[in-house]
């Protein structure tokens, strides 16, 4: 064998591991992508959690939120006051799941759960509380915040009540 066609046959052999190399280090770029989706998913349902519990802490720890809340759920009257008070809090609440199924949307969605997770949970606490249904009702045909796509599937459970 002459020197030019062993030079080769090295030169063949380095591209040869060179290409598996490169399938190496994709497949490891791939698990590192798989795990860090994981991670910022985890991550996110953290963040959703906070803010509800921020809320619910905020109606604990006053006594006429609690009061306005409980009104609300229960189907009593409110002065008008005290709609804008319960309106203002559920808006807050709507916007949380909102926000929620965006970032998990934008994630690929949450691993385990529907792609629309949060936009049902939602519907089935406006389809058990008349009073967030009725701030839905009155919200969620031109508010700019919301998208088609977040209003129509909301209303879309809705209607299979």
């Amino acid at each position: 064998m002459d020197h030019q066609t062993f030079a080769q046959l090295l030169g063949n052999y380095g591209e040869f591991i060179g290409s598996i190399a490169v399938l190496a280090t994709l497949a490891y770029l791939a698990a590192q992508v798989r795990n860090s989706n994981k991670y910022e998913a985890a991550k996110h349902i953290d963040v959703h959690m906070d803010r509800i519990r921020e809320r619910l802490l905020v109606v604990a720890q006053n006594e006429d939120l609690a009061r306005i809340d409980r009104i609300a759920h229960e189907g009593g009257s409110l002065d008008e006051d005290e709609k804008w008070r319960w309106r203002a809090l559920t808006m807050h609440h709507i916007l949380c799941m909102r926000d929620a199924w965006m970032r998990a949307d934008s994630l690929g969605g949450l691993p385990g759960r529907s792609p629309h997770f949060y936009l049902d949970l939602l519907a089935d606490l406006i389809k058990q509380r008349p009073a967030m249904r009725e701030v839905w009702d009155t919200e969620s045909p031109d508010n700019p915040a919301w998208s088609d796509e977040f209003v129509g599937y909301v209303n879309q459970k809705l209607a299979q009540e």
